[in-house]
């Protein structure tokens, strides 16, 4: 699935450039998700968290550089939604 542009996408590119100063492109890549099961409703879906290399293996782990750049994304998502 891909969502169809409108708010929710606009404050996630905006903020991703914000805070990490990358142009983002959208993409439906990756591993399975229930997003596909909510998109039809016509809600606005965006998956977004750290790129992990280890994900669903041994040892995996999310360095804090990565969690705390993405507290900040969702911080500014919520400013740009929200005020």
């Amino acid at each position: 699935f891909l969502t169809a542009e409108g708010n929710l996408v606009a404050a996630a590119v905006k903020a991703i450039q914000k805070v990490t100063g990358i142009k983002t492109a959208l993409s439906t890549s990756g591993g399975t998700s229930d997003g596909r099961f909510i998109a039809p409703t016509g809600a606005q879906v965006l998956e977004l968290g750290p790129v992990n290399a280890t994900i669903h293996q041994i040892n995996e782990c999310v360095s804090m550089d990565d969690i705390n750049a993405l507290e900040e994304i969702y911080f500014q998502m919520l400013v740009e939604l929200l005020v």
